[in-house]
């Protein structure tokens, strides 16, 4: 907070607490968004469900009187998973060709994801007594964990392309036509509707676009940043998707916060951005990778790959478009002001905080706030 004090004036400073009580309350994260996942196998015979639940999410939300922890070991983890099962009967709701399924058998372990993450996993094996054509599922975990809680989830059919969907408080039913093969132009409708919700839920590229465009310019100037951003990101997003280039998740994470924080930094000496198109362009490039990892995770299908890529890049583009066409006219007027370089230091400084506490999150598996 000292920087802050240094280089923020009285105004700005105003602006910046406003800005830091309505941005500053809850945990600092990225992709990370309260998110559990459900996977679906079904068989002619059998449906396999299976959830994954993160131990923190199990801990504030089956908090002991004495409230919850920060974070649950194992052994805890595996001592609520009696709790957890019969919670998960209650509020999923699974219809098989119309006629609710009866909840089978339940085995419980605990795993590490890919970033270190601890998750507690339930799967169910419903016994069917013929194959469903149509499976209707209603998740909604919202009672006990965050309102913006989501659960991302896949349904996959033996010899047929995966089916996904994300449900939340919103929109907590979908119904699944298992007998019936997608068509290219589906899979293009979904991917583009969750390319423009991760821009939306995806914090830290919003920061990055606003820090970006934040010292204003010509529309010509702006125009060239957000171009060689979608540009690059493009590039390293199907690279990633494809699998012909792999980086470790982790260490993408740090950089995309790497790169928030010095686009911050730099708006406090950075007078032309004729050139700043340039070092958005390989900062654009790393954030690709982020974008492929938020895809491994929905799963991608076999038919309609390349298309389905598209349609969530097209998703992500359509939902930075509405970023700065809601930012942009506020940048104008700013311009216009006497007050402007301090209000863009204020806005610099709160991202600059956040990319620095994402940055140590990421790289040393750290909770960091920097309020």
């Amino acid at each position: 907070m000292r920087f802050v004090r240094k280089f923020l004036p009285l105004r700005a400073k105003w602006i910046f607490l406003a800005l830091a009580l309505a941005l500053g309350g809850g945990r600092v994260q990225g992709h990370e968004l309260n998110t559990s996942y459900t996977s679906v196998l079904a068989r002619s015979d059998t449906l396999r469900v299976q959830f994954a639940i993160d131990a923190a999410d199990i801990a504030r939300g089956f908090a002991g009187p004495e409230g919850g922890e920060e974070v649950v070991g194992e052994e805890e983890l595996k001592a609520r998973a009696p709790q957890v099962a019969e919670y998960l009967k209650g509020r999923v709701r699974l219809m098989g060709d119309g006629e609710n399924l009866a909840w089978g058998e339940v085995r419980s372990r605990t795993g590490l994801d890919e970033e270190g993450n601890l998750f507690i996993h339930q799967l169910f094996a419903i016994p069917l007594e013929e194959e469903v054509a149509e499976l209707e599922m209603a998740i909604d975990f919202s009672d006990k964990f965050a309102p913006g809680h989501k659960n991302l989830a896949k349904v996959l059919v033996p010899g047929k392309p995966v089916k996904q969907a994300v449900f939340s408080r919103e929109n907590p039913s979908r119904l699944f036509v298992l007998s019936k093969r997608t068509s290219v132009w589906e899979y293009v409708v979904e991917f583009t509707i969750l390319g423009v919700e991760h821009i939306f839920i995806g914090y830290d590229h919003i920061m990055f676009l606003l820090a970006l465009i934040a010292v204003g310019g010509r529309l010509l100037n702006l125009i060239k940043i957000v171009s060689s951003f979608t540009v690059a990101h493009s590039i390293t997003l199907v690279l990633a998707a494809l699998e012909i280039v792999s980086l470790p998740g982790k260490w993408v994470e740090a950089g995309i916060a790497l790169s928030i924080a010095y686009v911050a930094l730099e708006n406090f000496w950075l007078k032309r951005v004729e050139l700043r198109w340039i070092i958005t362009f390989f900062f654009g490039l790393v954030h690709g990778f982020g974008f492929a990892n938020v895809l491994r995770e929905l799963g991608l299908p076999t038919k309609g790959l390349v298309a389905s890529l598209l349609a969530f890049n097209i998703g992500v583009e359509l939902g930075q478009i509405c970023i700065v066409a809601v930012v942009f006219p506020l940048i104008l007027w700013l311009s216009r002001q006497s007050f402007q370089r301090r209000a863009v230091r204020a806005v610099s400084a709160l991202i600059l905080l956040f990319g620095l506490g994402w940055f140590v999150e990421r790289v040393f598996d750290f909770s960091y706030m920097p309020f």
